[in-house]
């Protein structure tokens, strides 16, 4: 879904939110001596189609390589499971399962997909490791694992009609990662991470002394029970991996107005750190992310 929908469209419901996380699927010939990215030897390639996750890959294990892998979540899977022939000459050839990367076939050492996509599938058993902030360091894609519905605006009775199926706090993140996307006018081809979680206000008190000190009060119904305060991670990084930024802020969201408003602030953040000199690269870059385009 575009980041800026039409005047004519709107947002009619967004869905419980499944698994965020990116999602490691290691080779069969690895998968029992390898659990993670950074256990894989130097010049391991990690098959993905993402410059985002190429991009945070790049920056923190420098020593994998990449190569693109096209294809439905099945397809794909079937190439990493492949092992390319080899002919008579000792040259490798190209099968169904491999794809071209200077004219050879690539045996991937491992994958990188949705986790959200996998366990749909029924391919959960599949995930070697679940990937976020805390384990692998990457971030998800902004409305990852959220399904959207979009229709007319103004279409009063199809907006009835999908109320039973709007998740609210789903919706509220989203619309938070949404807006930190569109104010750095981003889009799914450019290199930004973000993770979002609802945090109990009793962690949050930082932010509730910086409300007391400002002036501006207790958050309405605050300590009340369900959880009220999200937390955004957000990092732009640059397409080597060389360059990144990187913030963390947490504030209270009730409504699509402050979620709209919190996610602007992340990238204002972002933007004081650096993040348009790294994007103005990027755009410059241009072709070589319409290579790489995919996910």
């Amino acid at each position: 879904m575009p980041t800026q929908l039409p005047s004519t469209c709107t947002l009619g419901a967004i869905l419980p939110r499944a698994d965020p996380r990116d999602a490691l699927v290691m080779a069969p010939r690895l998968a029992s001596t390898h659990k993670s990215l950074s256990s894989l030897p130097a010049g391991s390639i990690v098959g993905t189609s993402s410059v985002r996750r190429s991009a945070q890959i790049a920056r923190l294990y420098p020593h994998l390589r990449f190569a693109n892998v096209r294809g439905n979540v099945g397809t794909r899977l079937a190439k990493l499971d492949t092992e390319p022939t080899t002919t008579e000459q000792g040259k490798e050839q190209e099968t169904e399962h491999g794809e071209s990367e200077g004219g050879a076939p690539v045996r991937y050492s491992c994958l990188i997909l949705a986790a959200a996509g996998l366990e749909r599938l029924g391919l959960g058993a599949r995930i070697t490791q679940y990937l976020d902030s805390r384990h692998g360091g990457l971030l998800h894609a902004v409305g990852q694992g959220a399904l959207g519905v979009e229709i007319r605006a103004g279409d009063e009775r199809v907006q009835k009609l999908l109320e039973p199926l709007a998740d609210r706090r789903t919706g509220l993140a989203c619309l938070a990662e949404r807006s930190l996307m569109r104010t750095l006018e981003g889009g799914c081809s450019v290199p930004i991470g973000v993770e979002t979680e609802w945090v109990s206000p009793n962690e949050a008190d930082d932010e509730r002394r910086r409300r007391r000190s400002a002036g501006e009060g207790e958050g309405e119904g605050e300590g009340k029970g369900e959880e009220q305060v999200l937390l955004m991670r957000a990092m732009v990084v640059s397409l080597d991996g060389q360059d990144h930024v990187q913030g963390e802020r947490r504030t209270e969201v009730r409504t699509s107005e402050q979620a709209d408003e919190f996610g602007w602030s992340m990238a204002s953040d972002l933007v004081q750190k650096g993040a348009a000199r790294i994007l103005e690269t990027i755009n410059l870059n241009r072709d070589v992310i319409e290579k790489q385009d995919g996910a």
